[in-house]
């Protein structure tokens, strides 16, 4: 599943609080908390899952030029990501490519960290791991729903709130609510999955959320592609506006996949 803060915080957040009616112990919520985040992550398709160990692939991407009246988009230089499976969890990065001599070190930089908030994206964390510091409460609702709420065991001083809303009927987190101390605040997302391998991936995540007392909105697509075994991400389309206005547009690919080599 994917979730991310940004820009994607919803894509990388989507893996995820608890609050029983009867208040059981500490011990008893947080197996339960387990419990259902594992319940969760067996309906979502994860690669690791699957097998997949180690992955690197050609990135491509393109930035809508606001500033014209058509439709243009310019190409960004080319990179590669990068991801290796370690002690269960990915190890994951993105590398310079051969093609950006012409770059200077601040430039490849200021890309990197833009495509860093795409890393829990192209290779998601199962929910399990996302929130293996959490602590919580389920709250039970009508029609098979209920609201996990998480909250960071340890406060830090960038504290984050989860509340998740989760269908129990397709078993998949449907909305979701993030809080904190510090921007942008206020998170409120939305999901939408299609199937892949049996499973269930994110076929789009729209949020809106404020920045500087300015709301703005977010919608990103996402599409999937099958390499040997695996279904990986593909493409994705990322649009944010503050009202009609847009602010940013992004076009990432993912291509010439290369699984699961020895090193």
């Amino acid at each position: 599943m994917i979730f991310s803060h940004s820009p994607n915080f919803l894509v990388y957040i989507l893996y995820a609080s608890l609050w029983l009616l009867s208040y059981p112990s500490i011990s008893s919520a947080e197996s339960e908390i387990k419990n259902l985040l594992n319940k969760l992550d067996s309906h979502y398709y994860y690669p690791q899952k699957e097998g997949l160990t180690s992955l690197v692939a050609d990135l491509l991407w393109e930035q809508q030029d606001t500033s014209s009246e058509q439709i243009k988009f310019l190409k960004k230089p080319n990179f590669q990501f990068k991801g290796k499976l370690k002690n269960h969890s990915y190890e994951k990065k993105i590398i310079n490519s051969a093609r950006n001599s012409n770059l200077s070190g601040a430039e490849k930089t200021e890309h990197i960290n833009v495509l860093n908030n795409y890393l829990d994206v192209f290779l998601p964390n199962t929910l399990y791991e996302k929130f293996s510091n959490y602590e919580g409460q389920i709250k039970y609702q009508p029609k098979k729903n209920l609201v996990l709420h998480l909250r960071e065991k340890a406060s830090t001083r960038n504290t984050n709130n989860y509340e998740l809303f989760v269908d129990t009927k397709k078993w998949r987190i449907t909305k979701i609510h993030i809080s904190q101390n510090q921007e942008p605040r206020n998170i409120e997302g939305k999901f939408f999955y299609t199937r892949r391998g049996g499973q269930w991936v994110v076929a789009e995540a729209t949020s809106e959320y404020m920045v500087n007392s300015q709301t703005y909105t977010e919608k990103t697509e996402y599409s999937y592609k099958r390499a040997n075994t695996f279904w990986l991400v593909h493409k994705i389309k990322q649009t944010v506006r503050q009202g009609d206005h847009l602010i940013r547009s992004y076009r990432i690919q993912l291509n010439d996949y290369k699984v699961n080599l020895e090193n």
